[in-house]
């Protein structure tokens, strides 16, 4: 009886180390979700204070086309500064102070972008800012235009089908 659970005393523990150790490893390799999606387009509503400055950050992959903008919607003058920052710490968009803004890399080295909404101009007035930030991939994107595509046309030939079977069994 001690030797039976002693032997299934040490097989648990074993399966528990094998699924923890398995666990670790897919967790640590798993890309993030957004990394193998053709596209990624997100589109905030932010308030900056007054004399304050938001930064956010958007990572690319390499090879994707990446695209920021943004607009001041109201508050104050209704203007902000913006500007972006190459994953290699190059401004590649200076500050300036206006309503709104764009910004497009179109073939990107990859990594981190930081896009900065500066309000320090403003001492008393906070703004609501429309931010958008797209990432594409546009090899990606063709392969799912396709596939889509096919599915679409799989949908329309079952729906056809359906149809003609209808017609035929149901008089």
């Amino acid at each position: 009886m001690a030797q039976r659970t002693w032997h299934m005393f040490t097989s648990i523990t074993l399966i528990f180390t094998v699924l923890s150790i398995v666990g670790d490893v897919l967790s640590q390799s798993a890309a993030p979700w957004y990394e193998n999606m053709p596209a990624v387009t997100m589109d905030y509503k932010v308030h900056i204070d007054a004399g304050k400055e938001d930064c956010y950050y958007q990572y690319v992959p390499s090879g994707a086309t990446f695209y920021a903008s943004y607009q001041v919607l109201k508050g104050g003058d209704g203007m902000c500064g913006f500007a972006v920052r190459h994953p290699n710490g190059q401004i590649v968009h200076p500050y300036e102070w206006r309503q709104s803004a764009e910004y497009a890399d179109q073939s990107s080295s990859g990594g981190y972008y930081a896009v900065c909404i500066d309000n320090q101009f403003s001492r008393f007035a906070g703004k609501l800012v429309n931010l958008y930030l797209s990432v594409i991939r546009y090899d990606m994107w063709e392969k799912y235009a396709k596939e889509v595509e096919e599915l679409d046309m799989n949908i329309k030939n079952f729906t056809v089908s359906y149809i003609l079977f209808y017609k035929t069994f149901s008089s």
